[in-house]
C-alpha cells in the first residue's frame, strides 16, 4: 500500500507511514476480526531494504534449506510407519545433523530448548502436533503395500465371484471393526509429529496392556448390528450392562 501511494502523481495526497499503518490495521480487523499493531518504522526500514523478522531467523538457522527438507521428510515418513517424533526425538535427529555439519563448534547442549518448538511453526503448513492414539506393534507391521494389495485382491475375489461365480449380495456383506479402549484413560497417550492435515496419528507400542474392546458391524444393505464389548474379566459383572443407550452386548 506504501509503495502505490507513492506512485502517486507530485500534486496529489499521499499516505505517509503512519497512515498506511493504519489503513491496514483497519482493514485487517475488518476482514479477519483481528486486532494487530504495525510500527511505521518497521515499515519504514522494510522500504530501505530491510529483513522481515522471519528473513532474518532463516538466515540463523542451524539448518539449511535441504536440510530442513530432509527433516520434515524424516519426521512424515516415520510417522507414518507409526513412530512419529515427539519434540526430544526432533531435538536429538536434529542435533546429529548439526554436529556431523559444524563439529567442534556446535553447542554440546544442541539446539535450543524452544527451537523444535520455532521449527514446528515455521514449517506449520506441513507439520502438525497430534495426540497419537496406540497401534499395537503387530497390526503396525502388517501395513505394507504387499500385504494390502493381496488383501484387496481376495476381497474383490469373493465379492465379485463368491456366491457359486456370482457376486455376494448386499444382505449377506457384513464388514466389521474392532478398536481398543484403555479403561484408566489417557495413559499411553502422547504427543508426537507427522504430516499435516491426518485426522488421527497412530503411534505403536507393545500390545501387553489389557483393553476393552469393542465390535462395530455394518451390513452393505445398510443394516448394522449392536455393538459388542469385550472385557477382561474373569466373571460378568452386572454394571457393565449399566448406562448403555446402544444395548450393546
Amino acid at each position: 500500500m506504501y509503495q502505490e501511494e507513492q506512485k502517486k502523481a507530485a500534486g496529489d495526497k499521499r499516505l505517509g507511514l503512519r497512515k498506511v499503518c493504519d489503513a491496514v490495521e483497519k482493514e485487517y480487523f475488518k476482514e479477519k476480526k483481528i486486532k494487530v499493531s504495525l510500527n511505521h518504522n518497521t515499515l519504514r526500514n522494510l522500504v530501505n531494504g530491510g529483513r522481515t523478522m522471519l528473513e532474518m531467523n532463516r538466515s540463523k538457522s542451524w539448518l539449511s534449506k535441504e536440510e530442513a527438507e530432509e527433516v520434515i521428510s524424516f519426521a512424515v515418513e516415520i510417522a507414518a510407519w507409526g513412530h512419529g517424533l515427539d519434540h526430544q526425538r526432533l531435538k536429538e535427529h536434529v542435533d546429529e545433523i548439526c554436529r556431523a555439519r559444524y563439529g567442534s563448534k556446535f553447542p554440546k547442549e544442541g539446539v535450543g530448548r524452544k527451537w523444535t518448538s520455532r521449527f514446528m511453526e515455521k514449517h506449520s503448513d506441513r507439520l502438525h502436533m497430534y495426540t497419537a492414539r496406540p497401534l499395537d506393534n503387530v497390526r503396525g507391521q502388517a501395513v505394507n503395500p504387499v500385504t494390502n494389495e493381496l488383501w484387496y485382491d481376495v476381497v474383490e475375489e469373493i465379492q465379485l465371484r463368491g456366491d457359486d461365480g456370482q457376486p455376494v449380495a448386499p444382505e449377506c456383506t457384513w464388514a466389521m471393526d474392532e478398536s481398543g479402549f484403555q479403561a484408566n484413560g489417557g495413559e499411553g497417550w502422547s504427543r508426537i509429529i507427522g504430516a499435516k492435515g491426518k485426522k488421527v496419528q497412530y503411534q505403536q507400542q507393545a500390545g501387553t496392556r489389557e483393553n476393552i474392546t469393542v465390535l462395530v458391524t455394518i451390513g452393505a444393505n445398510g443394516m448394522a448390528l449392536v455393538p459388542a464389548v469385550l472385557y477382561a474379566g474373569k466373571g460378568y459383572l452386572v454394571k457393565w450392562k449399566q448406562d448403555n443407550p446402544a444395548n450393546a452386548m
